[in-house]
Parts: structure tokens; sequence; C-alpha cells
């Protein structure tokens, strides 16, 4: 006869397991929001799909606010710190974004989770407004970076003259929403893949951006103030 074995959900962990537990409650809790939405997550179906009793989770996190706004910290750091690794050996506005657009791609692929919960924050945030104060450091953050970025080629000559920084800094932040957004729209990732390789070739052909010792050109600062001209802010929207 075969004897059936029940399975044992954790209740509060021992301090040797608690490390492994709460990550394994943050990447549960991290699918379900990114699934579910902040609202419709449950403690009893995070429990579920980390293996814990829901009375466990307070045992880490005393709200489902608090355990979001993990979640939101947890996929910040990782996001920000493998971007940082892989523009670190480049040097050049294109090459640099380029890099970054190529971790978005393996970050989807090896975890579908993280793009899910990342799209759904701005929508979160407008019909939970109790969220903006835990996830608005982390928004900046990313404003920060392209910034950062943008400011740097400028600073080398790679920008013609008549672009606007702002307006370049809004497209590319742009660029990065938009290719998230379509990574989980298709959930394909060979495909995400081809529209960023289409992407950096593009902007390795257009003529925003020049090598630090060319001078822009009439042609290229005319065309350069047609777009700075045609440019929108997108930070009001």
């Amino acid at each position: 006869m075969t004897q059936k074995t029940a399975v044992r959900r954790l209740g509060r962990p021992r301090d040797a397991d608690s490390a492994e537990t709460r990550t394994r409650l943050l990447a549960a809790a991290r699918r379900c929001f990114g699934e579910s939405g902040f609202e419709r997550t449950t403690n009893a179906q995070i429990a579920d799909v980390a293996g814990l009793t829901p009375a466990a989770i307070y045992h880490y996190f005393p709200s489902k606010i608090d355990l979001y706004a993990a979640v939101f910290d947890e996929v910040q750091e990782y996001i920000y710190a493998e971007i940082e690794k892989g523009i670190g050996p480049h040097h050049t506005l294109v090459d640099r974004f380029s890099a970054a657009l190529d971790v978005s791609v393996r970050i989807h692929r090896d975890d579908p989770s993280i793009a899910g919960f990342v799209v759904d924050v701005n929508y979160e945030v407008q019909h939970h407004p109790e969220l903006l104060s835990f996830v608005e450091p982390g928004r900046r953050r990313s404003a920060n970076l392209v910034r950062r970025l943008c400011q740097d080629a400028v600073a080398k000559g790679e920008v013609h003259e008549g672009v606007s920084r702002a307006a370049l800094e809004d497209l590319l932040s742009v660029l990065l929403s938009g290719l998230l957004r379509f990574s989980t729209s298709v959930d394909d990732s060979p495909r995400q893949a081809a529209a960023v390789e289409v992407l950096k070739a593009m902007l390795r052909s257009t003529d925003v951006f020049a090598t630090p010792a060319d001078p822009p050109g009439p042609a290229h600062g005319g065309a350069a103030q047609g777009l700075a001209a045609r440019s929108t802010s997108l930070r009001d929207w």
C-alpha cells in the first residue's frame, strides 16, 4: 500500500533558514503582485506560492504595503546593479545605452516576473497613493541613470549642438520603458531581443550622435535643431 506523504508548510522559520525563506517569500510576492496586482494579491496566495503559512509572512513584513515595498527595493537593487555592471566596460552613450538594453533582455529572459512587476508599478501607485512614498526614490533612480549617461555624453562632445539634453533623456527613458512593456505584452524573449538589435543599429546610424573629435557640421546642426524643436517633454505625462 502506498503511503501518502503530507507536504508540511513552513511556519515561523529558524534563524538559519530565515534569509533563504525571506528570499523565497519576496520571489513569490513579486510573481503574485505582477500577475494579480497589489489589491487582488492576498497573503494566502503569496504563502501558497512560497510554501509558507500565511501567518509566517508577518514574521518578515507587518503589512502588505511593507511587503510590496520590499519587493520593489529588491527589484530596483538587482536591476541597477546589473545595468551598472553591463555599462561599466563601455564609454560612449550609444554603447552604454545598448549595454543597458542587453541587460534588460537578459533579465526578462531569465525571470519574466521582474518585468511584470516593474511594468505594473505606475498603475499601482496611481490607484494606491499610499505606495508612492515607498517607490518614488526608486523611480527617481531610473531618471538619474539616464540623466547621467546623457550628461557624460554631452560633456564628451558625443551629442551634436542643438540637441536638447532633456529631450534626449526623455527619448531614452521612453525607449527603456516602452521595450519593458513590449516584453511583458508579447512574452517572447527572442522577439524582444530582435527588436533591441534593430534599435541598437538605429542608434548607431542616427546623426544625433557624433564622435567627440568631430564638430557638428551645418547639416547635422540643422537636423539636430529640428529634432529638438519637435521633441515633446514627457515629464508631465
